[in-house]
């Protein structure tokens, strides 16, 4: 119709019909797509585990991690045996095995290295190498140094390595992790790896590792004294212990696995053969994450300072696995009259352990220091008390109770510029300050201002000497609330644990 203004709207051919289908399948698949790689993010409203621990869980592996398959450098990767140790093994290790185990031992550190040598072995890597070359004159070398990206070695490296505990499944968690730690630090520094498991490493295992690093690499096995029940533990109460446990529900509260790694990482893995000569240890965990790159050595640090224990996170214990932990620890203390300068760190006003901790699954520490006497004897003390089967004592709890016992405050330090990750808690260095313009944090809570967060407690710590009346004090406190538990404290007690509960209150 002429001169209304409205056009014929014109009548689709089969054609476009066609075109227009395609165009719309595609764009609901691009969005799919994007729906699928966008990172979930957990909300108030989901629950993904019902333990309000989280951090007890076992960690988790990002998509990202599962999905690492290529070597971050090809590299030639060779395996070769450790320099030092044997070389040439009969054909049946089991049987050798066997035989090491059975035979007397004077000196129990070469039968650990007699029984695990023929599950050692090592890579050299191309940093290491590179580096003997440039010392013996060879420019070839810094040239190579240069095109690779490797920095020549500083003289003011510590005696130091990264120690894994960790397990041949979990390899591609630990080369999304490995891949972090080169980036952000070591690439700088090349300080060596050490992997340590209960069971040989595959093939697999230790050419992918090899493949993603030039520092050097050695991987051992754990010898069988430092990952079994000892004879003093009746297998059948630890077994029930185990089961009760996990009847309540507590986090790998049956699991022997679990028990056997807080053990070792308690009281073995600095006696390990390949540690001998190693002065430092920085532990590293598979599937955590590091935010923030370094330009310092921490283990140069920590030695130039006189530090001996660091860490990152600080946060509470669950309880149901350490009932008689400060028991044994204040009894221990007693009877070798142990005094501190920042002991109360641990204790709540009524005495008794306020579940306090470092977390151990990042720590950079001494290893002479957990060889020294006075760590041996409290690792053996509580050994011989049972909890670490009859209970599901943790290696973190163990370390930072010997570090408030055995270590002056100022020789414990805080790395407020490592951003870092495990399980679901996450911390970094705080907006304001310099380090966080070298960190990449993600969108999540800061640990370290949560709660759960034992950090404020340590920032406004005082030093305050802990003598050996106060050790006393805290063991009669416990000791009368426990017979407050069973309803047979005295009158007397009562009361005055009504003042100790009001005042606690302010």
């Amino acid at each position: 119709m002429k001169g209304t203004g409205i056009r014929r709207l014109a009548v689709p051919s089969a054609v476009s019909l066609c075109v227009a289908c395609v165009y719309f399948a595609c764009v609901v698949v691009i969005c799919r797509s994007a729906l699928n790689e966008r990172p979930m993010r957990v909300g108030s409203e989901q629950s993904v585990l019902e333990d309000e621990y989280l951090w007890k869980q076992t960690a988790r592996i990002d998509k990202e991690a599962e999905n690492v398959t290529e070597p971050r450098w090809s590299a030639n990767v060779t395996l070769g045996r450790l320099p030092g140790w044997p070389t040439e093994f009969p054909s049946d290790l089991d049987a050798y095995r066997t035989r090491v185990l059975a035979t007397p031992w004077i000196n129990v550190t070469e039968k650990h290295r007699a029984e695990i040598a023929p599950w050692v072995w090592h890579h050299r890597g191309l940093a290491d190498n590179l580096q003997s070359q440039l010392d013996a004159g060879s420019r070839e070398a810094l040239t190579e140094m240069a095109r690779l990206g490797i920095v020549p070695r500083a003289s003011s490296l510590a005696n130091a390595a990264f120690v894994v505990l960790i397990r041949n499944r979990e390899l591609h968690a630990f080369l999304a992790t490995m891949r972090q730690l080169e980036d952000r630090f070591n690439r700088r520094f090349h300080y060596p790896y050490v992997f340590l498991n209960d069971e040989p490493f595959t093939d697999e295992f230790m050419h992918a590792v090899s493949a993603n690093t030039h520092s050097n690499v050695t991987f051992a096995r754990i010898p069988h004294d430092h990952w079994r029940v000892p004879e003093f533990v009746n297998e059948g109460q630890a077994t029930r212990a185990r089961e009760q446990m996990a009847a309540r529900g507590v986090v790998y509260g049956g699991s022997l696995s679990y028990r056997h790694m807080c053990r070792f990482n308690s009281g073995f893995f600095y006696k390990h053969p390949v540690l001998q000569n190693v002065d430092w240890y920085w532990r590293v965990e598979p599937g955590v994450d590091f935010y923030c790159d370094l330009d310092y050595d921490p283990f140069a640090f920590m030695r130039d300072s006189g530090k001996k224990y660091s860490f990152v996170i600080a946060l509470r214990e669950l309880a149901e696995t350490v009932p008689t932990l400060w028991d044994h620890t204040l009894q221990f203390m007693l009877e070798r009259n142990i005094t501190s300068n920042w002991m109360s760190y641990f204790v709540s006003r009524t005495g008794e352990y306020n579940l306090c901790h470092f977390w151990s699954n990042f720590e950079i520490a001494s290893l002479n220091w957990l060889r020294s006497p006075e760590y041996a004897a409290y690792f053996t003390y509580l050994d011989r008390a049972q909890g670490f089967f009859m209970e599901r004592w943790g290696d973190a709890p163990v370390h930072s109770l010997a570090a408030g016992m055995l270590l002056r405050r100022d020789e414990v330090h805080f790395f407020d510029d490592i951003g870092y990750r495990h399980d679901a808690f996450a911390r970094c260095p705080a907006s304001t300050s310099a380090a966080y313009n070298r960190c990449r944090c993600p969108d999540e809570p800061n640990f370290d201002t949560s709660p759960g967060s034992c950090l404020p407690r340590w920032k406004r710590l005082d030093e305050a000497e802990w003598t050996h009346r106060d050790t006393r004090e805290a063991l009669r406190l416990v000791s009368e609330r426990r017979l407050f538990a069973t309803g047979v404290e005295p009158p007397i007690a009562v009361e005055r644990r009504r003042w100790y509960d009001f005042f606690g209150a302010f």
